[in-house]
């Protein structure tokens, strides 16, 4: 899937790291300038306590006392896993609560270049209020602050979608929230005020889509009829058949719509058809002019087929290089508060001051490189990469002529030191980078939470 990953081929592996890449050369993939645009504020956390060695801990007396690391605040010397508990635990708490803000945003993006650069659909909005959606569609103007995730537009249809990446979609609250705009587009359709299913009509619109689509079962894989949770399912369906959510709705259209095959509109074949797993759908269709509304449940592929015409896979695979950043410094950092409570500072910083301190070319060639603005994305990896391994190199002979250890992972597997040795570079070029290099604010401003 990932040109930079192919170490399972039994090549070295190709290290994408865009904080050390100019700006102009990551907006040559649109799946890098997605990933940068939303971890642009987080990196230079971690390249700080790179350097510093240090993770500045907010923790409350209650913490403290929770977790016993408040019995570690006059820890011996020697007792180097209590001295990096408190760094340890606020970092893995401050870090994932940075990323899930993060991570959701990344997502929309992603799905919205696909869905737009399918071709099949625009997207209107997403994490768009109902109002302003119904007001660029077709100036419906309405009160209210219901945000919809997606609107998208099609020739003929328009797509209120509602995304849950887990189907645990929360309990009654949570599920209101995930009923409540489909109830309001039903009830606005033959309203007399806002002629919703007029308005439509008007600009070319036959049929709409309120999709609830759910991507993901408990245990993080695609979502399919087969590994669904039916107790969920049951739960969600029996949710919306209760009168005061979706099939009240439905059932004030009863007398100007039927279902889509001729039959009566009523509660019976509603939830026969909503609750089949294999299905999960149902069309309804205005007696007098014929427009459709369909009310589907979609699962994990389903979402991609309907509205970007590509299944999850082939999407994925068609992506491109994808970066390193987060699970390269964080991993990197976890380590490495721990090398410098045991000796003093990290191998990050031992590395960057000796690179300084030896002039080294490595440091000369990143500063050069990096003013390369002009250069193709592939050739800037292949660059980067052959300069950590430089490094690497370089930093192997200093120490043996000077006669110093590298206390880098506990083994003595070579290949693995070596690999984590040229991770420790990268982490260097970026301290270089961060300290050194004129890169304004923007590279260098620090922020967890989004």
């Amino acid at each position: 899937m990932n040109p930079s990953s192919n170490s399972s081929s039994g090549q070295n592996y190709r290290y994408v790291v865009l904080y050390l890449t100019p700006d102009k050369i990551i907006n040559q993939s649109k799946l890098l300038q997605l990933q940068w645009n939303n971890l642009k504020t987080l990196i230079p956390c971690l390249i700080e306590s790179l350097y510093s060695g240090e993770v500045k801990v907010k923790m409350h007396d209650l913490d403290k006392i929770f977790t016993g690391i408040i019995k570690l605040e006059n820890i011996a010397h020697n007792n180097i896993l209590g001295r990096t508990a408190s760094l340890w635990f606020y970092l893995t708490r401050i870090f994932h609560q940075s990323m899930g803000p993060r991570v959701g945003n990344f997502a929309e993006e992603l799905l919205t270049y696909w869905i737009n650069n399918s071709g099949n659909y625009s997207v209107i909005g997403r994490n768009i209020s109902l109002a302003e959606a119904l007001r660029k569609i077709a100036n419906v103007y309405i009160q209210g602050r219901n945000k919809i995730d997606f609107v998208l537009k099609s020739k003929e249809r328009i797509a209120f979608i509602e995304i849950r990446t887990s189907e645990h979609t929360g309990g009654r609250t949570a599920q209101e929230s995930l009923l409540d705009k489909i109830v309001l587009i039903l009830y606005f359709l033959e309203d007399s005020k806002v002629k919703l299913r007029e308005k439509l009509e008007s600009i070319g619109i036959r049929e709409v889509d309120l999709s609830i689509a759910i991507l993901f079962n408990e245990n993080h894989e695609l979502l399919t009829k087969e590994n669904a949770s039916v107790g969920r399912f049951t739960s969600l369906v029996n949710y919306i058949m209760e009168d005061r959510h979706v099939w009240g709705a439905l059932e004030k259209l009863s007398g100007d719509y039927k279902l889509c095959d001729g039959l009566v509109l009523n509660k019976d074949v509603v939830y026969k058809r909503i609750s089949d797993i294999a299905n999960r759908q149902v069309c309804i269709q205005n007696t007098k002019s014929g427009f459709k509304v369909w009310l589907k449940i979609l699962f994990g592929n389903e979402f991609f087929t309907d509205y970007v015409g590509l299944d999850f896979e082939t999407l994925a695979l068609h992506s491109d290089v994808i970066a390193d950043d987060v699970w390269l410094f964080y991993s990197l950092l976890i380590n490495e508060v721990k090398v410098a409570r045991q000796y003093g500072l990290t191998n990050v910083r031992a590395v960057y001051e000796e690179l300084k301190k030896n002039g080294s070319r490595v440091i000369r060639e990143f500063a050069e490189l990096y003013k390369k603005a002009n250069l193709q994305l592939e050739d800037y990896i292949d660059s980067l990469n052959d300069l950590a391994e430089t490094c690497a190199v370089e930093i192997m002979r200093i120490y043996s002529r000077e006669g110093k250890d590298l206390r880098l992972l506990e083994t003595n597997n070579i290949t693995a030191n070596f690999e984590y040795l040229k991770q420790v570079c990268l982490g260097s070029i970026a301290v270089y980078l961060h300290r050194d290099i004129d890169i304004g604010n923007t590279r260098r401003q620090c922020i967890w939470s989004l």
